[in-house]
């Protein structure tokens, strides 16, 4: 007798980035980009300034001892308004290089209908496979630790 085969979950994440920096703005508890010491200094080195300079000037630590970086008027310090691009894209922090591959985002293989409003290249673009997609999300929980 033969076992019966298991489902295989098949992969609906279909993403490309559009530029439009929605991921960069104030969503409510989506308005949090947290960096560790090595983020820290990367994004430092990158911008030429000591880590403590940058830290007085792009960081703030929350209530719960977490350092993230600032947000004004609504969107990251990083964010240029005009083009809506991100003006430290080589040297950003895992939290936004993993976006939108977070496990809270990828239930059985699809996008949840939070990040389809929070991100313009849901839907668009190459298909990613689930091991593409479980990748990115361990690199971001390494992050965490």
């Amino acid at each position: 007798m033969s076992r019966p085969r298991q489902k295989q979950a098949t992969s609906k994440l279909r993403f490309e980035c559009t530029q439009c920096g929605k991921c960069c703005t104030n969503r409510g508890e989506y308005a949090h980009v947290y960096v560790n010491p090595t983020e820290v200094r990367q994004l430092a080195e990158f911008l030429g300034l000591s880590v403590q300079r940058f830290k007085r000037l792009y960081t703030f630590v929350d209530e719960d001892g977490w350092r993230q970086l600032s947000f004004t008027g609504g969107d990251c310090v990083f964010l240029n308004p005009e083009t809506k691009l991100c003006q430290v894209h080589p040297a950003r922090p895992i939290q936004c290089r993993t976006f939108p591959f977070w496990r809270e985002f990828v239930v059985d293989g699809e996008w949840t209908p939070e990040v389809r409003s929070l991100c313009e290249g849901i839907g668009r673009g190459r298909l990613h496979s689930l091991e593409e997609a479980e990748v990115q999300m361990r690199e971001r929980e390494k992050s965490d630790a």
